[in-house]
């Protein structure tokens, strides 16, 4: 038996009493914010997830074409993806997404800058020297000389 305000309650009230500070309690922790559970909306989330997937691959697509066209040139990348576009359409999606748009030729316009020309006169027909080591201290092949 319980005593509340010096009465003592019956087991039957006990349990009713016990029940109803319980539905109270429930109803406190669900309207409380700190204690609600959100629900994820899955099928956004997957969506998000998709969307943010294909935005990053052309993203990556765009910079790598530009890098590539910056340090070659449209020439040399036309000769590049010719092979992978011979049994293409001309407005198929693979033609659209591997040939050079204006966004990776201004990129490639604005990073060529950065790197060297490779095809300078001066470095024409000569091999790259590894760091530390001078053009005289490799001895030519017997064979590339013949």
């Amino acid at each position: 038996m319980m005593v509340c305000w010096g009465k003592t309650m019956t087991e039957e009230q006990k349990t009713e009493f016990e029940q109803r500070r319980l539905a109270v309690m429930r109803a406190h922790i669900r309207n409380d914010p700190k204690h609600r559970k959100f629900r994820r909306k899955r099928r956004l989330a997957m969506a998000r997830s998709v969307l943010g997937s294909i935005v990053a691959l052309g993203v990556a697509l765009v910079l790598i074409k530009s890098f590539i066209l910056a340090l070659e040139g449209q020439g040399a990348y036309a000769r590049m993806v010719a092979p992978m576009l011979e049994g293409q359409a001309e407005g198929s999606i693979l033609a659209r997404a591997l040939g050079p748009d204006p966004a990776s030729t201004q990129i490639a316009a604005m990073v060529r800058p950065l790197f060297r020309d490779r095809s300078s006169p001066q470095t024409a027909g000569r091999a790259p020297v590894p760091l530390g080591v001078s053009q005289t201290d490799i001895a030519p092949e017997p064979e590339a000389l013949q």
